[in-house]
């Protein structure tokens, strides 16, 4: 909810703030100076850190101890969680689709994407996974994924440092030419997010 006292500025400084998280303008873990915000947003302090605490409750910043704010790395174990979510929602999402309605939802991100940096590789799975979503006609399912993707942008973005993989992983996600075309893209949803898991276990077996 805004502030009551400058709705409308209150709102351009919330959205100033959202496209710079989704353009990957923050270090994950690094402290974010109000007062940075307030001079990029032409602000003064108090709308940035209201609509900055508003971030907060969405999960995408926290506060930090010494004044500002930061971008948290999640660890492993709450990683493995957010992706089991997201793809259960994803799965629940496409459970009642026939296969044109799959296909559509597809089809407008099978092409070849020119931009390859980590920021529009992350964004990309984004539209690909709100897609799908949508394409289910469940808005509050479509909400709380596009959630679920902001809070997992920042990963996708640290994981795109190989683009190539990156790429081929939305490739095989997007890709039309298969038989059994529902059930492909089951398999490719569990298997993108499984890939992801196992990579955070071994993680966490090596600590």
């Amino acid at each position: 909810m805004m502030s009551a006292m400058d709705p409308p500025l209150q709102e351009r400084v919330y959205l100033g703030l959202k496209a710079d998280y989704l353009a990957g303008r923050f270090v994950p873990g690094k402290r974010i100076d109000i007062q940075d915000l307030a001079n990029r947003h032409h602000s003064s302090k108090t709308p940035v850190r209201e609509a900055a605490f508003i971030l907060v409750g969405e999960g995408l910043f926290l506060h930090h101890a010494d004044g500002g704010f930061l971008v948290p790395i999640p660890e492993p174990p709450e990683l493995i969680e957010l992706l089991r979510w997201h793809m259960q929602m994803i799965m629940a999402c496409i459970s009642g689709l026939r296969e044109p309605a799959l296909r559509r939802a597809l089809q407008q991100h099978s092409t070849v994407v020119e931009d390859s940096s980590a920021v529009a590789l992350a964004s990309r799975a984004t539209e690909i996974f709100t897609s799908l979503a949508d394409a289910g006609g469940n808005n509050q399912a479509s909400i709380h994924v596009r959630r679920l993707n902001e809070r997992l942008h920042y990963t996708r973005i640290a994981d795109a440092v190989e683009p190539r993989i990156a790429e081929r992983e939305l490739s095989a996600l997007t890709s039309l030419q298969v038989a059994d075309f529902r059930k492909a893209i089951r398999r490719r949803i569990e298997a993108y997010h499984l890939r992801k898991i196992c990579h955070q276990r071994k993680l966490i077996q090596m600590t």
